[in-house]
């Protein structure tokens, strides 16, 4: 009970941080038979998170570092819309060019599934990702990219 209840406090943290942090973004791109495949995306810094959920993932809460939190929905032709699972591929650049490639780490909580990642950042740097997704059950990658400045809080 206590368990679940602490999942659900998770779930509803990273919510709330996607609209306090820097408004969640998506991008909606066509899928087979009729159906849309939303790609949900946010980049924050680590400190954001609190103690109870940076230990709970094993993620490092530090003023230098970031996080990217994407999650994929596929809502078929009848509007439902479905968590899918995927495979994602990221890289982040630099103003002077120097990439970094990232690895995500699958967190599937009850029906929602989301990916995390975290990366250094040097203080007002300026970073852009770029996203390619393989969602499960699609027949093309969906890419995207977008750019987002850092600051150590």
């Amino acid at each position: 009970m206590i368990l679940n209840r602490l999942k659900y406090v998770t779930v509803i943290f990273f919510f709330l941080l996607a609209s306090i942090v820097n408004a969640e973004q998506k991008e909606v791109f066509d899928g087979p038979d009729g159906s849309e495949y939303e790609v949900h995306y946010i980049a924050f810094v680590s400190t954001f998170l609190s103690p109870e959920t940076a230990k709970q993932y094993q993620l490092i809460r530090s003023k230098a570092l970031g996080m990217v939190n994407v999650s994929i929905i596929k809502v078929d032709s009848s509007g439902k819309r479905t968590a899918v699972g995927a495979s994602v591929e990221t890289r982040m650049s630099n103003n002077i060019q120097q990439q970094q490639f990232l690895s995500f780490q699958q967190v599937v909580e009850g029906s929602a599934i989301y990916y995390l990642s975290q990366f250094q950042f040097a203080e007002s740097e300026l970073l852009t990702f770029d996203l390619t997704v393989y969602p499960e059950g699609g027949v093309t990658p969906l890419s995207l990219r977008f750019s987002q400045n850092f600051y150590n809080d």
